[in-house]
């Protein structure tokens, strides 16, 4: 069985199949708004439609549970593509053929072979010198009297490219999951004076508690002539344990930071609602913006979602353990909230403009960051920088003559490594080889 799974988890196919899987899905998070307002999604593609786009999860792809496994499992794909073919990769970058037996320079792309007019020692001295110079680790592999054999290489970490590409790969997939997990994206509401930690999800009724407070000091919003928004700004404090940590004047694009957290100005609405809230510790009226949850008790909120000026009806949503009830209730009415010992009752309405904020905690940006610079560094290492690996022998014909055979391959780039070799040629020739020529290059 695990046989089974790794051969299926280290199959290219596999990693072809969830890359083209992941660039549809997100080509569809692309077409698709995503994480948008329910009656924004209803107006552009109708009820069923939209019923249709929810369960699939393509109104919040990227947080959806198919896609983080496709994540996931391309994550592990690429793991065990690189375990598996690690070992081979190793043994031809750390443990090559050191040696240049004879007729073996026939197989290497680039070979040459002189016959210099100098002492063994001294042309081994004189070349191990010169490949140094173009950057070269070399090896005297073998030495006897009458034959000298050196292996020189650079670059070796290039054959392990393709690895760093994984590396940046997965670093990135782990930012995406992050995000994906303890990420979000959603919205607040908020009137002028009122203030909040309470973000409704755009996808679905999960409304997260933000562990410090938004407080709306004024909202401006400015109109062309022809009654569309020409502008509109949020003047936010950020309000912790009590006390004012943080105040900025915030427009479209131009977002405030806190923890983490963006707060964009995103839109804007009209309608401020103020309830009386009654439990046994007393009661408290408070002032909220339509769409903006209130807190009733433990996972129960309540929102003022709309008001009928001819009924005076009040439309709102009870979310409670994540389940969201539609109703109506009328003015001035107590009603019991279901599983609490609070009341609560709509006692007034003012007509007023409230800022419509973005709020979105992209903790895995950092973590894309890093994957991104890796896996850009790795393709500049797998694509431009060669493993060049050069071979020398060296035999001696005489007291003061010696054959030199020389050859080298690159896993890329080999113009680059005849250029080198011919240069190390050049040297070596115009040291020993004044009046003797070349005898043989292929």
């Amino acid at each position: 069985m695990f046989k089974v799974l790794y051969d299926i988890f280290s199959s290219v196919k596999l990693a072809i199949f969830l890359l083209l899987t992941l660039a549809v899905t997100s080509i569809v998070g692309t077409i698709i708004e995503q994480q948008q307002d329910p009656e924004k999604y209803l107006r552009e593609y109708g009820e069923t439609t939209y019923k249709i786009l929810k369960f699939l999860g393509f109104t919040d792809v990227y947080h959806s549970w198919w896609y983080i496994a496709l994540l996931t499992l391309l994550a592990l794909n690429l793991i065990v593509c690189s375990i598996k073919r690690l070992p081979k990769i190793w043994k031809v970058a750390m443990k090559p053929r050191k040696t240049l037996p004879t007729g073996y320079e026939k197989g290497l792309r680039i070979s040459s072979s002189i016959t210099l007019q100098a002492p063994i020692k001294e042309v081994k001295e004189k070349l191990v010198e010169t490949l140094k110079s173009f950057r070269y680790k070399v090896e005297i592999s073998k030495e006897e009297e009458s034959e000298v054999h050196i292996f020189a290489d650079k670059n070796v970490f290039a054959r392990f490219g393709v690895y760093i590409v994984h590396l940046g790969v997965l670093i990135v997939l782990i930012g995406g999951l992050t995000t994906a997990i303890l990420g979000f994206r959603g919205y607040m509401n908020l009137a002028e004076g009122t203030a909040s930690n309470l973000v409704s999800f755009f996808s679905g009724p999960k409304i997260v508690e933000l562990p410090f407070y938004v407080k709306c000091n004024k909202f401006k919003i400015d109109f062309y002539p022809s009654g569309m928004p020409k502008a509109y700004i949020s003047d936010l404090s950020i309000i912790e344990n009590g006390k004012q940590v943080l105040r900025k004047t915030i427009e479209v694009n131009h977002p405030l930071k806190y923890r983490g957290i963006y707060f964009y100005q995103a839109s804007y609405g009209q309608g401020e609602a103020f309830l009386r809230i009654v439990s046994p510790k007393g009661e408290k009226i408070v002032g909220v913006a339509f769409g903006q949850p209130v807190k009733l008790g433990k996972d129960t909120y309540l929102k003022i979602v709309s008001i009928d000026g001819n009924t005076m009806t009040i439309g709102i949503e009870f979310i409670q353990n994540g389940k969201v009830q539609e109703g109506a209730i009328k003015p001035f009415v107590l009603y019991k909230v279901p599983g609490t010992d609070k009341s609560f009752a709509m006692v007034d309405f003012k007509p007023v403009f409230y800022t419509g904020l973005q709020v979105s905690k992209d903790p895995g940006t950092w973590i894309v960051w890093v994957g991104s610079i890796v896996l850009i560094g790795g393709l500049i290492v797998a694509f431009f920088i060669p493993h060049k690996r050069v071979w020398a022998r060296l035999e001696k014909k005489g007291e003061d003559k010696t054959r030199l055979v020389i050859g080298g391959l690159a896993n890329k780039g080999n113009e680059s490594l005849a250029r080198e070799l011919e240069e190390v040629l050049g040297v070596l020739k115009s040291s020993y080889c004044k009046n003797t020529p070349k005898e043989e290059e292929s």
